[in-house]
């Protein structure tokens, strides 16, 4: 286990999870469980997480997140979603990071931090969001967080360069350029040709063709004179590179990913974790996926039982019937191997 891989974490009223405790986990982590029990929602809070280096930061992803998710609204106003209901204050951790934010009624303007206020003769009495990593704490109003027209948040570009989300949409080609570019930065262009053999063996490698106002991607095939447009030959291969890309892309970081499986083939599921796993190693990076295909559960079963270098953790979000509470538990790969094979429910189908 590399030093700054998450070993622990430990979340509080974020979103649907009022108390949740995950421990053991490795270098790629999947994440299973029926629907709406809170696997992208612990995306979200290991993002604000691993991203957020500094207070600031943390409003900045917080808005970051805010908008990804809520930005097709009609309302030019976002709605702060993240604390879970009747509670005030949320706290994520591990062993060596606190991240917390709380709501607090703020009589005056003193108080907020002239980063996030310009002009504070203007402020009125207002709601305040505390933000706060490993103790250092700043405020800034709450209806100032919550506006898309908010200038100071918009303007700041933090360097994540280490961080990154694939969502459960398909990627668009400019995020993969963007990511592939990182690839190419580290020398690695050879290793994703590798790869797309392995995915489809008609291809012979990627190549990037600029254009005034945009980067194109492209395919050389065996069977064709001329290379052809990544975004002819379909969501899966789209999937596949992205998913490769963005792992180079957080090399000695993190990479979330949700939904793995989605576009992709489940007569592919075990290339790609055979991937995953090895790009995971080499690049330093950890993952945390989701996932509610079984195929794919037991596609990434199998690669861990075939080898034990690849070092992967499952985990079962479901509810507590007795507590009401959305937890979580681990199945180590001969767990899960024995519900796998000896027809052991699984919450995730």
């Amino acid at each position: 286990m590399k030093s700054h891989f998450i070993k622990n974490i430990a979340i509080a009223n974020f979103k649907c999870f009022q108390k949740l405790q995950l421990d053991g986990m490795e270098s790629v982590n999947l994440f299973g469980g029926k629907n709406n029990v809170g696997k992208t929602a612990f995306l979200e809070a290991v993002e604000l997480l691993v991203s957020s280096n500094e207070t600031y930061d943390l409003a900045v992803n917080i808005y970051n997140l805010l908008t990804r998710r809520q930005l097709n609204q009609d309302s030019t106003d976002l709605i702060l979603d993240l604390i879970k209901e009747d509670q005030s204050q949320i706290k994520i951790s591990t062993e060596n990071k606190i991240c917390e934010m709380y709501l607090n009624k703020q009589t005056d303007g003193f108080g907020f931090d002239p980063e996030f206020n310009e002009e504070m003769e203007n402020i009125i009495p207002t709601t305040s969001l505390s933000l706060a990593i490993n103790g250092n704490e700043k405020s800034i109003p709450v209806e100032r967080l919550l506006t898309t027209k908010m200038p100071l948040l918009k303007e700041r570009n933090l360097k994540r360069d280490n961080v990154n989300l694939i969502g459960s949409a398909k990627t668009e080609e400019r995020e993969i350029a963007v990511l592939y570019g990182s690839l190419v930065d580290l020398d690695r262009e050879d290793f994703l040709n590798d790869s797309l053999r392995l995915f489809d063996d008609n291809i012979i490698s990627i190549k990037q063709r600029a254009t005034k106002n945009n980067v194109i991607l492209k395919l050389k095939l065996k069977d064709r004179q001329t290379p052809v447009l990544l975004s002819s030959l379909g969501e899966g291969l789209n999937r596949y590179i992205a998913v490769l890309c963005a792992i180079w892309a957080s090399k000695d970081g993190f990479l979330l990913i949700d939904e793995v499986e989605n576009g992709i083939h489940y007569t592919n599921y075990k290339k790609l974790w055979h991937i995953i796993f090895q790009a995971s190693a080499e690049a330093n990076c950890q993952l945390f996926i989701t996932s509610h295909s079984k195929e794919c559960l037991e596609a990434f079963n199998e690669v861990q039982l075939e080898d034990n270098k690849n070092s992967g953790a499952y985990f079962e979000f479901y509810k507590n019937l007795k507590t009401d509470l959305i937890t979580a538990s681990k199945r180590d790969k001969e767990q899960l191997n024995y519900s796998l094979t000896h027809q052991g429910r699984l919450r995730g189908e």
